[in-house]
């Protein structure tokens, strides 16, 4: 019997093959596109023409699979107005007015990732200090969380916002003492300026395309569950795909809303190869903590008239239960997003009814963020066999803020540890432009959580899994990704033998990526 030859075989390192006893072994031998064999004594599969790549102690795991990120808008936020680096009124009006200087006048201009807890004196901003940096431009730039934006007195004007303006199903407009907007706008009231923007051209998404590509494997990341919110991202990664042009592996969910416009296209064919699938729905219940929209079952501490908002999609439950349960006859996930525990709840809820209705088969609903989760909620993850795909990185940036706005109820929130106890699936990400695409940061966060309800962070061991293979579970991938298997595509990472050691260090490690590989080459 002739035993196939390797093309490539690696020795000397510690590979976290992340199988279902997270084994260890020293080499791993790779053939074309996928790994011939792992182990630690690979010679049977040697010959003269087999490359041996000496990994002298590095560590190998596969590549990293962020189970939830925005796709081309992560690129776009990298080459629009860098929002996200201001720590006050001037350095946020200094950006602004960089980047507006040389744009033709009137033009629109976006960006994002501000963080009013940056800020001095915590405050949001005002549509004012838009005027000042870049007058007369219509101008909208979202809030780190995307839940929340500030635009400017052009937009407003354009999208006739004005003190009369009545708050949207699902989103508030800010406004001052005299009843004038402010220029910040919550949730479903950002739409309401969203949608006078230009579309983006095919040059522009071309350009953001490449740059989310090269962002995402510089760091190791080779597979996204993208959130899409635009049916137009849609079209252009397929034909992406079609073409070849991807260079990380896509796995699509498109707006709950646009089902019927989905099933339209699912009648033609819907193209799909190893680098773009697509399987499901993403909706909305609520959201963010940050912007006071979190649905939450009893009212902020700092805020006692407000419990929350209702995310537009979740207007109406009853419609959005029967496209779920629609799209689960025929085979394709629901994800939704929930962060309030009432938000976690309500959903739970409209799963477990379809669930009912449509009978037992692997659908593996989720939950995106799932940040807080009432204790008498925890266990039904497990018990409706739902996912919980979640975020460390956004637990480091609550810690900031999350006791004021919740106070006690932060003894359950982004319970990790518990949900771990009840056996529940964790597959993680980084809701990437929200939080940075850094699997090493978001592995960091959830071990150490800034020190934050410590008693609810996991281990290394459990933080690799949920960013690897059950982030590959979570989107019907794991047969091909998320693990190092014979067959398995040839996707890893060599990283640096220090990143064994990120659960003794307190400070997050930069550096620790040495190599990414996908279908077996170096990119």
């Amino acid at each position: 019997m002739n035993t196939l030859k390797a093309e490539k075989i690696y020795i000397n390192g510690i590979i976290l093959t992340q199988d279902d006893e997270r084994s260890q072994v020293s080499q791993m031998a790779t053939h074309g596109k996928t790994l011939l064999a792992v182990g630690d004594d690979l010679s049977q599969h040697i010959d003269d023409s087999t490359v041996t790549i000496d990994l002298m102690g590095a560590v190998i795991v596969p590549g990293f699979i962020d189970a939830h990120v925005h796709f081309l808008w992560g690129g776009e936020t990298l080459l629009t107005i860098p929002a996200h680096d201001a720590c006050s009124k001037l350095e946020f009006i200094d950006i602004v007015r960089k980047f507006a200087q040389g744009r033709v006048a009137g033009s629109w201009l976006k960006g994002g990732g501000w963080n009013e807890h940056h800020f001095t004196d915590h405050s949001f901003p005002h549509k004012g200090w838009l005027e000042e940096a870049a007058p007369g431009h219509p101008m909208i730039l979202t809030r780190h969380d995307g839940h929340s934006a500030i635009a400017s007195p052009a937009a407003l004007e354009l999208a006739g916002i004005t003190a009369e303006t009545p708050d949207p199903q699902g989103g508030v407009i800010d406004r001052d003492q005299q009843g004038e907007p402010t220029g910040i706008l919550r949730d479903g009231a950002i739409d309401l300026v969203m949608k006078f923007m230009p579309e983006e051209s095919e040059t522009e998404l071309m350009r953001n395309l490449e740059t989310s590509q090269n962002y995402l494997l510089e760091r190791g990341v080779t597979s996204v569950g993208d959130m899409i919110y635009d049916m137009n991202h849609f079209r252009f990664l397929q034909d992406m795909a079609r073409q070849g042009k991807l260079k990380v592996r896509v796995t699509a969910y498109t707006p709950i809303l646009k089902w019927t416009e989905m099933k339209s296209l699912l009648k033609d064919g819907i193209y799909e190869d190893e680098y773009f699938q697509y399987k499901g729905l993403k909706g909305f219940s609520d959201g963010s903590l940050g912007s006071h929209t979190a649905l939450m079952l009893e009212s902020y501490e700092d805020s006692p008239d407000s419990a929350g908002i209702y995310d537009g999609d979740w207007k109406d439950v009853m419609l959005i239960r029967e496209t779920i349960a629609e799209a689960d006859k025929m085979g394709f996930q629901s994800v939704i997003h929930a962060i309030g525990d009432r938000a976690v709840r309500e959903v739970l809820d409209v799963f477990e009814d379809v669930i009912k209705e449509n009978g037992h088969r692997d659908r593996r609903f989720r939950i995106e963020h799932a940040q807080h989760i009432h204790p008498q909620d925890q266990s039904r993850f497990k018990s409706l066999d739902i996912i919980a795909s979640v975020q460390p990185a956004h637990c480091v940036d609550d810690a900031l803020y999350a006791d004021k706005l919740l106070g006690v109820r932060c003894d359950y929130a982004y319970p990790f540890q518990s949900l771990k106890q009840t056996d529940a699936v964790l597959a993680f990400g980084s809701d990437w432009p929200v939080s940075p695409a850094d699997p090493i940061a978001t592995i960091h966060g959830a071990v150490h959580r800034a020190g934050w309800h410590m008693e609810e962070a996991i281990g290394l061991d459990d933080s690799l899994e949920a960013h690897t293979r059950l982030a590959a579970y979570a989107s019907f991938r794991e047969h091909d990704l998320g693990t190092l298997m014979a067959g398995y595509l040839a996707d890893f990472v060599v990283l640096d033998p220090d990143f064994q050691h990120i659960d003794s260090v307190d400070e997050f490690p930069e550096g620790l990526i040495q190599a990414v590989y996908m279908n077996g080459s170096k990119v």
